[in-house]
């Protein structure tokens, strides 16, 4: 594996991901269709250098797939809001390759616009609270059941 930092944009499908790495100044590196799997993903990114940052348009499956690229491979995945970065997109020329390049290039200069997307645990441990403090509507305890919820994650 080659040290040169790389970013790499990720333009998610269900069944497919348009991978797009760039090196530091801006160079196509690889810009091509993969499966939707994090393996595949490792084998066809690591050898062309060390990842810095990975976007990903936030969507469907895009947060799964983000997660799963933190885990497995130690990436550091960002979710770029879809709002904004089709605002980016500024032309009416859509292609996968082309949202792959633009994905990349914004996460290289640190201008994808991010989205936070709650840990599985999180929205759960909401429910669960929402549930418990509904026919009470008292703030304070949902306030603390929230807080508790918060402390099963790692910020």
């Amino acid at each position: 594996m080659s040290s040169v930092p790389v970013f790499v944009g990720l333009d998610y499908h269900q069944d497919s991901i348009q991978v797009c790495v760039l090196n530091q100044q801006g160079e196509v590196l690889l810009n091509r269709s993969a499966g939707n799997d994090s393996a595949e993903l490792g084998r066809l990114v690591n050898p062309l250098g060390q990842v810095q940052r990975v976007g990903i348009e936030a969507c469907c499956g895009a947060a799964d797939l983000g997660q799963e690229l933190v885990e497995r491979l130690g990436w550091n995945v960002s979710l770029g809001h879809p709002a904004y970065v089709a605002r980016m997109k500024g032309s009416p020329d859509k292609s996968d390759y082309s949202d792959g390049r633009l994905l990349a290039d914004l996460t290289r200069v640190g201008y994808l616009p991010r989205v936070w997307l709650a840990p599985a645990c999180v929205p759960a441990c909401v429910r669960a609270c929402v549930r418990a403090c509904v026919p009470a509507c008292v703030r304070a305890r949902v306030r603390a059941c929230v807080r508790a919820c918060a402390s099963c994650v790692s910020w």
